[in-house]
């Protein structure tokens, strides 16, 4: 395990080698991986306004007060011109930031789709390995394309608020399959009670039982809509596992700190229940393969064509432009050319790790 005795100093340093990528890293994320110690990482995600930084404070502050040493990854929107971000977050963040117990780091997600950033993952795995006992993971906040946290995350809270059109973002597809738990915020406004009530009757819509854990073995598990092989995976399947969990849907004032405690209970009791059915276990493997596919296909594309090779990707774009071929014939001219170039390549990159962090 990497010893940095929670020198904030060295901890962020060693963070900042493994966002850039710098050649120092390629030791750090070795050895963090090696190490192969895993904590529970909670995702926060929501529609910009949800409150999610505000509701991230108190989820650490009060893991903090266990006795955990948290760490707590805000990911803000980046430039898509400069790749810089305001790093704004943090500053919602008061009251866990100033706890000797949590370590808040903010991550510009570099133009990088589905509310996180790209390096993530290698900065969980770090984190982890350096001590850290819960890690939190807020992500951009986009709506729809925060989907990505549902892989990288052991249990993922949604934060909705009434009154931002969550009504409709709620139908959409991913929204309500993304969830472990529901975060209705806000919940002194006016409407909360009736959004809370229609995210109820939106999930009863797919999974049968109480919110929480439920007995297995229930018929209503084959009526209804509850088919999602991803979901089956997740929570259980209603009509066959022996236990399946429906997600709940938790009011919370994140502002005033009301029912904060409530909800880190039901994170709980779903962490307790994902151990004890085995699918932490699957979900992590699940997260890796993730992390694996992404870095060959970033490996692939970067991958330079030789002179002769075939069609450059420009020249296949200008192909497709002038109808002369569809983007499927092209994509395949595209990858046979970047087979026969991997198979022609001369010489390896004796450090694997090292080549991966410079693609």
């Amino acid at each position: 395990m990497l010893d940095v005795k929670f020198n904030i100093r060295q901890v962020a340093r060693t963070l900042s080698l493994v966002e850039n990528r710098r050649p120092e890293s390629h030791a750090i994320l070795r050895a963090a991986y090696k190490a192969g110690r895993h904590v529970p990482v909670i995702g926060v995600t929501g529609p910009p306004g949800a409150g999610k930084s505000t509701l991230l404070d108190r989820l650490a502050l009060h893991w903090a007060e266990q006795g955990e040493q948290v760490a707590v990854i805000a990911i803000d929107p980046s430039s898509p011109y400069t790749g810089g971000a305001v790093l704004g977050d943090r500053f919602r963040m008061d009251r866990a930031s100033a706890h000797p117990r949590v370590f808040v780091r903010s991550l510009s997600s570099r133009g990088h789709v589905g509310g996180l950033s790209r390096a993530v993952q290698d900065v969980v795995v770090v984190m982890a390995a350096q001590g850290f006992e819960r890690i939190l993971v807020e992500t951009v906040g986009s709506g729809q394309a925060d989907v990505e946290v549902a892989t990288l995350a052991d249990c993922v809270i949604v934060v909705s608020v009434p009154g931002l059109g969550d009504q409709i973002q709620a139908g959409k597809a991913g929204i309500l399959e993304i969830g472990d738990v529901y975060a209705v915020n806000k919940s002194d406004l006016p409407g909360a009670g009736t959004f809370a009530a229609f995210l109820e009757a939106n999930l009863d819509l797919i999974y049968p039982g109480r919110p929480g854990v439920n007995q297995g073995g229930q018929r209503a598990g084959q009526e209804r809509a509850y088919a999602n092989a991803v979901l089956h995976r997740r929570h259980g399947n209603a009509g066959t596992d022996e236990s399946f969990w429906r997600p709940p849907v938790v009011s919370v004032c994140a502002l005033q700190g009301d029912s904060t405690e409530a909800l880190c209970r039901v994170v709980e009791g779903f962490l307790s229940w994902q151990r004890a059915t085995g699918r932490d276990g699957s979900r992590r493997a699940e997260r890796f393969q993730d992390h694996i596919r992404r870095l060959a296909s970033g490996r692939l594309l970067a991958q330079p064509l030789p002179a002769g090779a075939g069609p450059s990707l420009p020249q296949l774009a200008d192909a497709v432009a002038q109808g002369e071929m569809t983007p499927w014939e092209a994509a395949e001219i595209f990858l046979d050319a970047l087979s026969e170039a991997w198979l022609r390549r001369e010489g390896t990159v004796a450090d694997p790790v090292a080549r991966s962090a410079e693609d």
